[in-house]
C-alpha cells in the first residue's frame, strides 16, 4: 500500500460510523420536525399520529415506537423548539445587557428561528393551555424563565445607567409586546421583511423610552 492510500485509509478509520444511538436520535429529530410542520398546518387539536407518519414518510408504527402517544410527540416538539431557541439566545457575542436584549429581539423576529410555522406552534400551545393543564404548566414555566432572563438584563442595564425602575415590569411588558406582535403577524398573514422590521423597531422604541442612550 502506498503512502497516499495509507493516509486515506487512516482518515476513513477516523470517521466514526453512525451508531444505533445516532440513528435513533436522527429518526426522532426527523419525526419532531414532521410534527412541527403538521401542527403548524393543522393545530394541536387537529392533527393525528398518522399525519406525522405521512409527513415523515414512515409508518404509524415508527412514530408510535419512538413517542408512544400524540401527547408524547407534542411535548417533545415543544421541548425541541425551546432547545433551538435557547441555543441561539445564548450567543457569546451578546456580552452586555443591551446587546443581549437586542439579540433577543433579533432572534424573536428571525426568519428561521421564529418563522411563521414556529410562531403558529407556540401560539397554539398558548391557546390550548386554557384546556390542557400540562400545556399550561409548560407554558407558565417558559414564561417565568424568559421573564427572569429579560429582567436580569434590564436590572443590570438600569444599574449601569443609574436608572430607578421596576425590572420585572419592564421585562413582562417587553415580552408581552413581543407576544402581541407575534399574534398580530399571524392575523395579518405572514409579516415578511417589512413586518419583521417594524416589529423589531417597535421593541427598540419601547426600550429606548427607558434607556435612551442604548437603543
Amino acid at each position: 500500500m502506498n503512502q497516499a492510500a495509507a493516509h486515506a485509509e487512516n482518515r476513513t478509520d477516523k470517521r466514526r460510523a453512525p451508531t444505533r444511538e445516532d440513528q435513533v436520535l436522527e429518526r426522532r429529530r426527523s419525526l419532531i420536525e414532521a410534527a412541527l410542520t403538521v401542527i403548524a398546518r393543522k393545530g394541536l387539536a387537529g392533527f393525528t399520529m398518522n399525519d406525522i407518519a405521512q409527513e415523515a414518510g414512515c409508518s404509524y408504527g415508527v412514530v408510535s415506537f419512538h413517542f408512544k402517544s400524540k401527547e408524547g410527540i407534542t411535548l417533545a416538539a415543544l421541548d425541541h423548539m425551546v432547545e433551538e431557541y435557547d441555543r441561539s439566545l445564548n450567543r457569546p457575542e451578546n456580552d452586555s445587557p443591551a446587546a443581549r436584549l437586542l439579540g433577543m429581539i433579533e432572534l424573536d423576529f428571525d426568519t428561521e428561528m421564529s418563522n411563521a410555522g414556529r410562531i403558529a406552534v407556540f401560539t397554539d400551545f398558548w391557546a390550548e393551555s386554557a384546556r390542557n393543564p400540562e400545556y399550561r404548566r409548560r407554558c407558565a414555566e417558559l414564561k417565568t424563565r424568559y421573564d427572569a432572563i429579560v429582567m436580569a438584563d434590564v436590572a443590570a442595564l438600569a444599574e449601569l445607567r443609574r436608572i430607578d425602575l421596576d425590572p420585572a415590569l419592564v421585562a413582562r411588558s417587553l415580552n408581552a409586546l413581543i407576544d402581541g406582535l407575534w399574534i398580530s403577524g399571524q392575523v395579518f398573514t405572514a409579516p415578511g421583511p417589512a413586518g419583521r422590521d417594524m416589529a423589531k423597531r417597535a421593541c427598540r422604541f419601547y426600550l429606548k423610552a427607558i434607556f435612551p442612550n442604548d437603543f
